[in-house]
């Protein structure tokens, strides 16, 4: 008796058609068993659906209100999303609390995981832009602890910096402020970073402001190769040739420097004299047994400078629509620096408004729609009881930031909030640096953002000169709107800001500094 399989054999029509029926069942197997049923997913994907291209791109296009419309449909339950950094398990805000120290909840896999496609780090001359687990060490041990010995050279540079870039021009002109600033932030934080000399040096600024620009830009052009050809196509690409290329001048501009530098540590250990340098060349020095002092550099100037200076543009455009506080911030930083004699960290402390307004112009526009990204390193338990898979990566939707269930509110810019919410009781969450699950602009729990603390005193420092040296206002008929792509949430890049020179009502130079 013929069985099934000698039938297949004897007639290939038939072996054609058994063919195709296995592939079709192993469709429609991965369509359907593949999307964990456990939890809804945002954008599902269609039945035979075998990539997720099409679920991708809807959310790149469409996050920021299917994200918000998540909050009425799932509450305060997690769902899926296919996203631009894979597939996630968006989890309430609710969670964060419970999850924020679990160390199984890992953040150092995600953020430089080259996977996501975001990075590129694997690609040469892309390397500043991969994650180095060991610049958390470096903020913490070094940076941090200086907070009070590096307010005074903060000012001090603020002041320089802000002059060549907005002029002393008493007259009205237009800057661009998502542009323009990271001119002042860049050498505001290299006079901490890299030290008085080299943060004015005009050729290092320039090459690795044009490296970054370069590497921000082209970038996007390597995303619309699939992931497994971008390692290879870049050696065939004029754009990744002109990326390394840069990063390569940026080698040579700093290289001088570092002889120099040798030079003198050389002489100062046979005198028996310590170092006399205490700068981020030399903190990554120390940290490492083989360094890239650009890559470094450049690397930093990615994590610290352009996250500080987009906070100091979207805080400047909202000041700019509220005149009657931008003169009370006046009034605050008048009576505040001479009261404590200065620009001292005990004046930013007491900055009280200003805090207010910057945390408030960050829970209107963070950087990112989501925060709290982790993977899992083993199974974790989540609050709910279910198992959260080794490998599985979560993320926390920030939309809850504009619900009137977390602010009174929520969608209108109010610079006092956090002033008020100090007076009710509620002081620990109130400080710009703090965290909590309600406002997640730098992160929460262990991997809560190491450097806010310094970019919060910066920011401080910047926004005194700023508005006691300058007249703010925008252009007739501008109201700036931001972008998002996925869960990037972008400044408005195209308005301009109007500054004009005025009299400030304190000599900054007058006072002493610490």
């Amino acid at each position: 008796m013929s069985t099934y399989f000698d039938t297949i054999l004897q007639n290939p029509q038939y072996a054609v058609l058994s063919a195709i029926s296995l592939i079709t069942i192993f469709i429609v197997n991965f369509s359907f068993f593949t999307q964990d049923e456990k939890y809804p997913f945002l954008i599902p994907k269609k039945p035979l659906e075998l990539t997720d291209r099409r679920v991708v791109k809807e959310f790149l296009a469409n996050s920021k209100s299917l994200l918000a419309n998540s909050r009425t449909a799932y509450k305060d339950q997690p769902y899926r999303a296919y996203t631009e950094i894979g597939k996630v398990l968006v989890i309430p805000p609710s969670w964060v609390d419970a999850l924020k120290n679990n160390r199984q909840l890992d953040f150092l896999t995600p953020a430089k995981d080259a996977s996501a496609g975001d990075s590129h780090q694997y690609i040469p001359g892309f390397g500043p832009f991969g994650f180095d687990p060991k610049m958390p060490t470096v903020i913490n041990k070094y940076i941090t602890k200086a907070l009070t010995r590096i307010t005074g050279p903060v000012s001090e540079e603020s002041s320089l910096a802000i002059r060549d870039c907005l002029t002393d021009s008493s007259e009205w002109h237009a800057i661009r402020p998502q542009a323009d600033l990271i001119r002042v932030v860049s050498r505001v934080s290299s006079r901490i970073f890299m030290g008085e000399e080299l943060c004015r040096d005009e050729e290092w600024n320039r090459t690795s402001s044009e490296y970054t620009l370069l590497a921000f830009g082209y970038g996007g052009h390597l995303r619309e190769y699939p992931r497994w050809l971008r390692p290879y196509i870049h050696w065939f690409l004029p754009h990744c040739w002109a990326i390394r290329a840069k990063l390569n001048e940026a080698r040579a501009c700093l290289k001088p420097h570092i002889e120099r530098r040798n030079a003198i540590k050389r002489k100062a250990l046979a005198e028996g004299k310590p170092c006399p340098f205490d700068d981020s060349l030399e903190w990554f020095e120390r940290e490492y047994e083989k360094h890239d002092p650009a890559k470094e550099q450049i690397a930093v100037s990615i994590v610290a400078y352009h996250t500080t200076s987009d906070l100091l543009a979207e805080t400047l455009l909202n000041l700019s629509q509220y005149p009657k506080v931008l003169q009370e911030l006046r009034e605050e930083i008048v009576s505040v620096l001479r009261a404590e004699g200065g620009m001292t960290k005990a004046a930013l402390y007491n900055l009280k408004l200003m805090d207010s307004v910057v945390k408030e112009s960050q829970r209107m526009r963070p950087i990112l729609l989501g925060a709290f990204r982790r993977v899992a390193t083993a199974d974790v338990t989540l609050p709910n009881g279910d198992i959260l898979k080794k490998g599985d990566k979560i993320i926390g939707n920030m939309s809850h930031m504009w619900d009137s269930d977390t602010y009174d509110n929520a969608l209108q810019f109010d610079p006092y909030r956090f002033v008020k919410m100090r007076q009710t009781g509620d002081d620990k969450k109130a400080h710009l640096v703090s965290t909590s699950s309600d406002h997640l602009g730098f992160g929460h729990g262990y991997h809560a953002c190491p450097g806010r603390f310094f970019a919060a005193n910066e920011i401080k420092i910047l926004l005194c000169h700023m508005l006691l040296k300058y007249d703010w206002k925008l252009p007739e008929g501008c109201k700036p709107q931001p972008s998002f792509s996925g869960f990037k949430l972008l400044g408005d890049y195209s308005s301009n800001l109007l500054v004009r020179r005025r009299t400030e009502e304190l000599d900054f130079d007058s006072l002493s500094s610490s």
